[in-house]
């Protein structure tokens, strides 16, 4: 199944897709199919995608601490879970549950650099190349749009393990 595929390494699908599209779109300014936007309106995106990034770690980082609690006080282990256990106990006792864990982990990890960076393009760039934070915004913009989606669909999953 293509999950499967994704979730064996989803930083590098999603820096992959999110790099493809912004050289798509530097191909699309440089021949002229499309005009990048002036430079203060890129600059405020740059600062909007910084900000929602960091945002958005504090509620993985939030789900994470939720997960960690809930498994701290879970009794079961691999060698004592049973049958009448729910399905949401054996999760935790499970190899799925440090998977989790270790994809969050990571989703909090490039959140941070993609908002670490916006700020150093910020502070860092000349004046005559801000117009350039556009790319940036594209491939902050997709990284953060994917981490979501995939926390997403971790959380659907978990949610339906606890029915």
């Amino acid at each position: 199944m293509i999950l499967d595929r994704y979730f064996k390494s989803p930083i590098f699908w999603d820096y992959l897709i999110a790099i493809l599209i912004a050289i798509i779109l530097s191909y699309l300014n440089y021949i002229d199919c499309i005009n990048l936007p002036n430079s203060d309106r890129s600059l405020s995106m740059t600062s909007d995608l910084s900000n929602i990034g960091l945002t958005c770690t504090g509620f993985i980082l939030t789900l994470l601490t939720v997960l960690i609690t809930f498994k701290s006080s879970s009794k079961i282990s691999k060698e004592n879970y049973s049958k009448e256990n729910s399905l949401f106990e054996m999760f935790f006792a499970s190899d799925l549950y440090f998977m989790t864990v270790g994809i969050l982990k990571n989703c909090i990890k490039s959140l941070i650099f993609i908002s670490v960076f916006g700020y150093s393009l910020k502070l860092g760039l000349k004046q005559e190349y801000l117009k350039f934070t556009f790319f940036y915004n594209v491939l902050g913009l997709t990284i953060i749009a994917l981490t979501l989606w995939r926390c997403l669909l971790i959380l659907t999953k978990i949610l339906k393990m606890q029915e």
